[in-house]
């Protein structure tokens, strides 16, 4: 009876409420009685005790099953519960730099992203390469737009100009085990606010940045069933709320166009500002409904 007790004193009350948090569907009955069971330990350790040892293992031994059916049968909840880093955990994109720069002349703050955590060491240099070689560029023209504010201030006698303001930031759009999109978006204030941004998609399962083509059938035509899609939305928005979408100047998508698959696993076109509606529109977005490609959906899965 003695290692009994030992086991008793071991497994307290916090032990089984770490079990409940671990496997929430053991809270109620089962996990119940347990604790009962445990809390009259101290009150009767004769006879008694060896049926709630007995009960309490076999219960513990039914839990034990179903939990490693659970870990056996996901592979991203075993990887949680035994704190093994899956891809979407181990890929991040981190600010490696700042390019800051305040006087009367210009206001610029650009954050520079990077992306860690690949197995391809070659994409991720890739990868990064073209978000710092964005960001400089970003930058140069910036400090361009200011020495021409200068010039203007000093051959005009007006030294209260409004300066150069550029703002560069970037946002997580989605994140899963198997993909990652973000945007870096830069604004840039003069008489008004102007944005524009760059949307990254990266297929984690193959270390690769997706471009659109990839998310559909070899030779299917998705660009005109998009195109189409687009067209009907914004009439509807249109007949429905008085939108200032410009119909007339939209003419097609193509592979620069700005996209990123929401968390929901659908396709979302994204437009600069003024680029096909009024700047009152902001950024426009629309989501694509998956129905609409029929069965011309690339095997990568990531369209639902």
């Amino acid at each position: 009876m003695e290692k009994y007790d030992n086991l008793m004193s071991e497994l307290e009350k916090e032990n089984l409420d770490m079990i409940a948090n671990e496997l929430p569907e053991f809270t109620n009955e089962n996990l119940t009685n347990i604790k009962n069971k445990f809390n009259e330990k101290t009150i009767n350790k004769s006879s008694r005790l060896k049926k709630i040892i007995r009960k309490s293992f076999i219960t513990a031994a039914c839990i034990c099953s179903i939990f490693v059916g659970l870990v056996n049968a996901n592979n991203a909840f075993a990887a949680n519960l035994l704190d093994v880093p899956v891809l979407g955990d181990i890929v991040k994109i981190v600010t490696i730099d700042k390019l800051a720069l305040y006087d009367k002349y210009k206001e610029i703050n650009i954050e520079i992203p990077s992306i860690e955590g690949l197995e391809n060491n070659d994409v991720q240099d890739e990868i990064n390469r073209i978000l710092k070689e964005r960001a400089i560029a970003v930058y140069d023209n910036a400090i361009e737009n200011s020495e021409e504010i200068k010039e203007q201030s000093q051959n005009s006698g007006f030294s209260k100009l409004m300066p150069e303001i550029v703002d560069q930031s970037y946002t997580t759009l989605t994140k899963s085990d198997d993909m990652l999109s973000f945007k870096v978006v830069t604004t840039q204030i003069k008489a008004s606010g102007y944005e524009t941004a760059d949307f990254y998609n990266v297929d984690l399962k193959n270390s690769k940045l997706l471009n659109m083509s990839d998310l559909f059938n070899k030779n299917y035509d998705y660009i005109s069933t998009i195109n189409n899609e687009i067209i009907t939305k914004m009439k509807e928005e249109i007949e429905k709320e008085d939108a200032g979408y410009f119909v007339e100047e939209f003419k097609t998508i193509d592979d620069n166009t700005n996209f990123y698959i929401n968390k929901k696993g659908k396709l979302v076109i994204v437009f600069d500002e003024y680029e096909i509606a009024a700047g009152y529109m902001g950024m426009p977005e629309f989501i694509i409904e998956t129905s609409i490609f029929g069965n011309n959906i690339s095997d990568l899965g990531y369209l639902k």
